[in-house]
């Protein structure tokens, strides 16, 4: 019978890799090598005298009986991660660290304005943010959740709205719309140079512009396209061409005259940044608390912007 600490640390090894779908991954989440890990479960099926994994050069999968031990560690596992959250009753605030992987308009405009105050109320909490516009893993990379836009956030995960629906403009300098010319309808765009967008599913982003039944979907033309919306803006900037973005992004730039909206009758609302973490875990406080933190409001009183995006 299963009883010493070596066991229940091989068995919640054993979680780990099955969770992750591999050695590696598993290693790299929980910090140690991979051998370390194919040495405790070697030793932990030698000592339970079944195979719990499938291994190939290339893959590993549960065997039968590594279903079965899965399916009964698991939630006895969250378990006990739910009964220690029930302890931040009795501490002064949350604790524990939370590791979140980000898009870079999400950072920028969400994350960066409210980490400041919320280290201040919870200095307990580790935070880890890891800001990548292309889509991962989250639960083999070993984040607690992930933030995108809503209607992209993967499926079979729970997803919490952040903040309210975002704005999305088309913007110039006033350089190249003076040489080029003021769009009038969104169809004009085709004959411009547009700075097209490349999503973190690896494909071009066609603009949306309008709302509801007076949306237009253009495959806009142009010779730069790019993943990275500060590059991007500062193209833009330069008079590289037009660009398609989140209004926030650019306010500073538009207040400064250094970018001007085109087709101001022709902007788009889209859906807000949203959380997303696995839906049958147990969510941890310090997560919980993080999040519920970054749907709060921001007030001069931290010395921070005003308002959400």
């Amino acid at each position: 019978m299963v009883s010493t600490r070596a066991d229940l640390a091989d068995l919640e090894a054993f979680v780990a890799i099955a969770r992750a779908g591999g050695f590696r991954k598993a290693a790299v989440i929980r910090g140690v090598s991979g051998s370390a890990l194919s040495h405790s479960i070697r030793g932990l099926e030698n000592r339970l005298g079944v195979r719990l994994f499938h291994r190939t050069s290339r893959s590993i999968s549960l065997t039968a009986a590594g279903e079965v031990l899965l399916a009964e560690l698991e939630p006895r596992f969250l378990g006990i991660q739910a009964a220690i959250d029930l302890l931040d009753s009795f501490r002064s605030g949350p604790s524990g660290r939370v590791r979140v992987n980000t898009l870079r308009d999400a950072a920028q405009l969400l994350v960066a304005p409210r980490m400041p105050s919320f280290r201040r109320s919870y200095p307990d909490v580790e935070i880890e943010i890891s800001v990548d516009d292309r889509f991962i893993d989250m639960v083999a990379e070993g984040f607690d959740a992930g933030i995108r836009y809503g209607g992209t956030v993967p499926e079979g995960m729970i997803a919490s709205r952040l903040t309210p629906e975002l704005e999305w403009v088309v913007v110039g300098s006033p350089a190249y719309l003076n040489e080029r010319g003021r769009p009038e309808r969104p169809t004009d765009l085709l004959k411009h140079e547009c700075i097209r967008i490349r999503t973190g599913t690896d494909r071009v982003y066609k603009w949306e512009l309008g709302n509801g039944d007076r949306m237009v979907t253009l495959d806009v033309p142009g010779l730069l396209t790019l993943g990275d919306s500060e590059l991007s803006i500062r193209m833009a900037e330069e008079g590289c061409g037009l660009f398609y973005c989140l209004r926030a992004r650019v306010e500073d730039k538009l207040a400064a005259g250094a970018l001007e909206v085109v087709l101001p009758d022709w902007t788009s609302q889209g859906p807000g940044f949203h959380a997303y973490y696995v839906s049958h875990r147990q969510v941890p406080s310090a997560l919980r608390t993080f999040l519920d933190h970054l749907k709060a409001p921001i007030s001069y009183d931290d010395g921070e912007l005003s308002k959400r995006p």
